[in-house]
């Protein structure tokens, strides 16, 4: 494999590349001859991408970056722009996870922790990159958000909180950086078939007989109904699109779902607040089938949105 800081060649730093959209994002810009910083919070699980790395005759590399501490960003950051003599194209922000709950039962520290990883961890890891990029009047930074940052539901409110902030914060960096020739995008995808749902963190607090229970219950029936599309090839493509395209737009929402956050701004917050209401009522006992325990939360009008 040919040296990471190879003269001439075009790189990227993916953060969050051991599955997923990660994953995906750095063998798609490996496959376009881009020197690839696939970064992760433990190396020795990317292993397999290594090795793949290693078959194709990528520039590949997968060095240790976790998003939620100064000097692993620092130090990281610090080795890449070492051994590529001070270039970075495209940063692409992609660690995250995905944390549920009702706010009530969500605890200052689980929310703490969700906006520590999902915006000041973006945060971090831009301002890291942000001198080498503005030092040669390029880059890209493409920040993978979410449709959660532009709708929200019940039950999905820690989520909510960091995708909408990232929202804010990535619109006012982009008219900042304009000026230094670089480039600031969202990608916006819905849900998609990946680890991201299956290693949701639950509020601790939520019990199975809280006020919220039918609520709970009524998010997860939704949550379970939604199209999760196994190829990443959509999202992936929007995120090679914004960060080569010369002049990108700010949003890209990308997914079967994302018709809603087209949708949003035409619906008035009453019509869609009714609209929340009918999709995640709770079941009444009769709806629960035959031979269903008696279970009063059903009905309980405390639990509707």
């Amino acid at each position: 494999m040919a040296a990471a800081g190879q003269e001439g060649a075009r790189t990227v730093l993916v953060t969050g590349s051991s599955s997923g959209i990660g994953r995906a994002t750095a063998e798609r810009f490996a496959s376009r001859g881009f020197t690839v910083f696939a970064s992760m919070r433990r190396p020795e699980a990317g292993a397999e991408l290594r090795a793949l790395a290693a078959h194709k005759g990528w520039r590949l590399s997968t060095p240790a970056l976790d998003v939620t501490r100064d000097d692993s960003v620092d130090a990281a950051v610090g080795a890449i722009l070492s051994e590529t003599g001070g270039r970075l194209d495209v940063l692409v922000n992609n660690a995250g996870y995905y944390a549920s709950g009702p706010l009530e039962e969500t605890s200052p520290d689980e929310l703490r922790a969700q906006l520590e990883t999902n915006v000041v961890g973006v945060h971090r890891v831009t301002r890291a990159v942000l001198p080498a990029m503005r030092a040669r009047g390029s880059g890209a930074v493409v920040t993978v958000g979410s449709l959660s940052g532009r709708v929200a539901l019940p039950i999905a409110g820690p989520y909510h909180a960091s995708k909408w902030a990232l929202e804010g914060m990535m619109e006012a960096w982009r008219l900042e950086l304009g000026r230094f020739g670089v480039r600031v995008t969202l990608v916006e995808p819905g849900p998609f078939a990946t680890a991201f749902y299956t290693n949701e963190r639950v509020a601790a607090a939520s019990r199975p007989d809280g006020p919220y229970a039918g609520l709970f219950a009524a998010y997860r029936r939704q949550s379970a109904a939604l199209p999760r599309p196994a190829d990443l090839g959509p999202v992936v493509d929007a995120i090679e699109a914004a960060a080569t395209a010369e002049s990108p737009r700010l949003r890209w929402p990308v997914g079967p779902t994302s018709f809603s956050v087209r949708l949003r701004p035409f619906v008035p917050d009453r019509v869609y607040e009714w609209i929340m209401r009918l999709a995640f009522r709770p079941r009444r006992i009769s709806d629960a089938g035959p031979g269903a325990p008696a279970d009063p939360r059903r009905t309980d009008a405390g639990l509707r949105l």
